[in-house]
């Protein structure tokens, strides 16, 4: 065998040797991923039994309704918080005679929300729409026939910028990719009076405008009474794609990308065919 075959032969097996391991490590670490750590949670009221669905509003911040309730002759109406981008309370309002259902933000930065007015101590309801301001004024009241459809989903299950989805169940929720295999699940907790930590539950999950998950819920603290639930706005922290951020330019990159599945296919198969016609030339080689 001449030499030259030889240094080729050597060639190739370091390459191969070399590369191999980056390409299975590279595949190891996109095959992990872990839960988002919480980085804010924040409780309010103290007599909830239900939530409606949870919005971000145009300043960052959050804007959500609990839902009140009745028991015999006994009737608590809705009341709306509107809290900034850390869940600090900004307002709350609440509106008598309303049990809410959902809301919504308006185009002049005001909110709509539909639900059942209640009339008189027979608690009759009548479907209606209520308009307010920015700070939770009421502009105008309006009657229908059945509650307005504001166009808000009730599904459990979101799509997320990332191509996959998140849904949830009791207080958990359950991180998806684009093929529907779980990439992480993570329960979400309260403290109750007594210490003890206890599963949230859940009514709405967002994905917020930095790329992270919102989820609003209650929990009961007294002997699982549903009258008498805190509500509890939790926020992940950002690991979600801004889908409308694009990557910025690194004129050196530091480390190797993490190569896809289809760049981890494409790199195993140069290595082969380089392997193989390396192969190939020693033996036609060592044939002269």
């Amino acid at each position: 065998m001449s030499k030259k075959a030889t240094l080729v032969l050597i060639a190739s097996i370091l390459l191969c040797i070399e590369l191999l391991p980056i390409v299975f490590s590279q595949t190891s670490i996109n095959a992990s991923v872990s839960a988002p750590s919480i980085e804010w949670q924040k409780r309010y009221g103290g007599n909830s039994q239900a939530t409606s669905n949870l919005i971000q509003t145009s300043d960052g911040g959050y804007i959500f309704m609990d839902l009140g309730w009745t028991y015999n002759i006994a009737f608590q109406p809705s009341t709306v918080y509107k809290v900034d981008s850390s869940g600090n309370m900004q307002w709350n309002k609440t509106i008598d005679n309303l049990a809410a259902s959902t809301i919504i933000q308006t185009n002049d930065e005001g909110y709509e929300i539909a639900g059942r007015w209640t009339v008189g101590v027979t608690y009759q309801y009548t479907p209606t729409l209520i308009k307010m301001d920015s700070q939770g004024n009421i502009q105008w009241v309006a009657n229908y026939s059945s509650v307005p459809n504001l166009g808000t989903t009730t599904s459990t299950r979101i799509r997320t910028s990332d191509g996959g989805s998140a849904y949830w169940t009791d207080g958990s929720i359950i991180k998806t990719d684009s093929n529907n295999n779980t990439q992480w699940a993570e329960t979400f907790n309260y403290t109750e009076s007594s210490g003890r930590l206890n599963p949230l539950s859940l009514f709405s999950v967002i994905e917020t405008s930095d790329g992270a998950l919102a989820a609003l819920g209650v929990g009961t603290y007294w002997s699982g009474n549903p009258r008498t639930g805190g509500i509890y706005l939790i926020k992940t922290e950002a690991f979600l794609p801004l889908p409308s951020q694009a990557p910025l330019p690194t004129p050196m990159p530091t480390s190797l990308p993490a190569l896809t599945v289809e760049a981890t296919i494409v790199v195993s198969l140069i290595i082969v065919v380089f392997a193989v016609t390396a192969l190939l030339v020693f033996l036609r080689k060592r044939k002269h």
